[in-house]
């Protein structure tokens, strides 16, 4: 084998470290460089990102407790509109209420005097039966 023959040692110790020095310095100056930059801006990227989601974050939060306090004020007026309501139909049915007691009132009133009226009509219609047919019985008997 040639490779192991002391011979050509010198050689390829000379190419090995030619070699060696071409792969070095092109790491040091073009590849390391280059993913270096690479690193640099992802992790800016990376900052700039984080720091959008901590920015977009707070105006979610703060979009929230708005809702939260439009929500609320929202109930409170809605409770504050059925309470208002509430009582206005309670007025409105008492009100209600007093102008049917009134004309139930006055329909029973009326419907008394009719009963009375009826009443006496009926007494003096039957008295009146009860003359003539007294009369008719007298007349009946004396003939």
């Amino acid at each position: 084998m040639p490779q192991l023959d002391f011979i050509h040692y010198p050689a390829q110790i000379f190419w090995f470290g030619l070699c060696f020095i071409a792969l070095y310095l092109s790491a040091h100056f073009v590849i390391l460089p280059r993913i270096r930059s690479i690193i640099s801006r992802r992790n800016d990227l990376i900052e700039n990102d984080k720091s959008l989601a901590e920015e977009l974050e707070k105006q979610i939060e703060l979009i929230n407790n708005q809702a939260q306090e439009n929500l609320q004020k929202a109930n409170r007026e809605y409770s504050q509109k059925i309470e208002e309501i509430t009582k206005e139909s309670h007025l409105q049915r008492d009100k209600s209420m007093v102008e049917l007691k009134n004309k139930i009132e006055v329909k029973v009133k009326e419907t008394r005097g009719q009963i009375k009226k009826f009443i006496d009509d009926s007494k003096a219609s039957n008295s009146k039966v009860i003359q003539d047919l007294t009369q008719i019985i007298k007349n009946k008997i004396t003939n």
